[in-house]
């Protein structure tokens, strides 16, 4: 995996090896240059997109498709990358249309393999395995453990601790402010989104001195982007309509700025899954139920992020139009972490540092379904190194012979 960004020297985001940042925008120095008189840095993101050509993968062309399918495999996806390298190996089956169902175990209560439907036929099918390893993303993950019931786990596969399921946390979503910089309005429309993740953020900032500077403990990021985007999202906050409204949507279409806060949420009991007695999916799969409210940690953040995007849009010489008046419902973000939880305790967690469940030494976890909380950055980089370094650890195991080879 290449990343473009740069080194930084923030005690919130470590520092690694990158490639060049992608390009910034006229508006992302007014964005960097009004953070640096209100005290808030606007930094290039960490972006898995290829500014240069790396490991055989093509530079980006700055299509702009990036998050969708990169159509030239220069944003990192395991179609483009990981897939094609395991089928190369000749070593890999890859099944298809195949919805797993639960988690196969023997007269010890150790995995054998998984059955799983097939998604055509809705018939039922069973592979073996000597190791077992559950990638299917957090909460589904949790979903098919809590669903691998049997005489020795009656409260699903691993889940002596009673913490599967358990302990689910979100990334809090919102938008705290959002307008347009003057200075831009009427400038010509030019395709400069050239990324359809993000550029550039605003890292966090509260709390590094002192852990209790703020109201709130730990802290948050925030992403402030605008600019011709494929569609331009400013449409809502303009009224008209005809002819004159087409005018007023090309005129602010440079000028516009937008924002979304990302809290980590604290873990808490009353966020969790659990499987619905009554309901089942149509392949006949009981289904996965939620059970989420935002905590005063993650409200106190998103208040202040609003008190925050006022004086950035004063230092900006912009005008706000609004702020959404609520945060995203929960799930937005699509970063769940918690419900297998890891830990070097086996009643309170799931796993062990190695993704290893605790009660059964050949069910491995590599998804976000493992950290037990999250930090103000996203999941994704974060569980592709957890996942790659799980792996060493359970190929060391077959080598010493832990694990037995067919």
């Amino acid at each position: 995996m290449g990343v473009a960004s740069t080194v930084q020297n923030r005690p919130s985001n470590p520092d690694g090896d990158y490639l060049p940042q992608i390009p910034w925008r006229c508006l992302d120095y007014i964005i960097q240059e009004a953070g640096k008189k209100i005290g808030v840095p606007y930094l290039p993101d960490r972006c898995a997109q290829l500014t240069v050509a790396h490991n055989g993968h093509p530079a980006c062309h700055y299509c702009g498709n990036c998050s969708r399918g990169c159509d030239a495999g220069s944003f990192f996806s395991p179609t483009w990358f990981t897939i094609p390298e395991a089928e190369h190996t000749r070593n890999l089956t890859l099944l298809t249309d195949a919805l797993v169902r639960a988690v196969l175990v023997d007269e010890r209560g150790q995995a054998t393999g998984v059955a799983y439907v097939d998604r055509h036929t809705k018939r039922e099918v069973e592979v073996f395995a000597k190791v077992v390893v559950l990638a299917a993303s957090c909460v589904e993950t949790a979903h098919i453990m809590l669903n691998s019931k049997s005489r020795h786990w009656p409260t699903g596969i691993a889940n002596s601790s009673g913490a599967l399921g358990k302990n689910l946390c979100d990334h809090l979503y919102g938008n705290p402010g959002y307008g347009f910089i003057p200075r831009l309005v009427g400038q010509p429309p030019t395709p400069d989104n050239i990324a359809d993740s993000t550029i550039g953020w605003m890292p966090r900032w509260q709390n590094l001195e002192n852990p209790r500077e703020e109201k709130f403990i730990r802290g948050y990021s925030v992403y402030v982007g605008g600019g011709c985007g494929e569609f331009p999202g400013h449409y809502p906050q303009l009224e008209g309509f005809g002819s004159e409204f087409k005018r007023n949507i090309k005129r602010y279409y440079p000028a516009t700025i937008g924002s979304y806060i990302q809290a980590p949420a604290l873990a808490s009991p009353k966020n969790y899954v659990d499987i619905d007695p009554d309901k089942k999916d149509i392949f006949g799969i009981p289904r996965l139920r939620f059970h989420y409210e935002w905590g005063e940690n993650e409200l106190l953040m998103w208040e202040h992020s609003k008190k925050m995007i006022i004086d950035f849009f004063r230092a900006a010489g912009g005008e706000m139009w609004g702020a959404d008046a609520e945060p995203n419902r929960p799930g937005t973000s699509l970063h769940e972490v918690g419900v297998c939880r890891m830990g070097n305790n086996p009643k309170t967690s799931v796993t062990n540092k190695w993704g290893q469940t605790h009660d059964v030494p050949n069910l491995y976890i590599c998804d976000a379904s493992i950290f037990p909380t999250q930090t103000d950055k996203t999941t994704t980089m974060p569980l592709v190194a957890f996942t790659m370094r799980n792996c060493d650890h359970l190929l060391e195991n077959f080598r010493t012979g832990a694990h037995k080879r067919a």
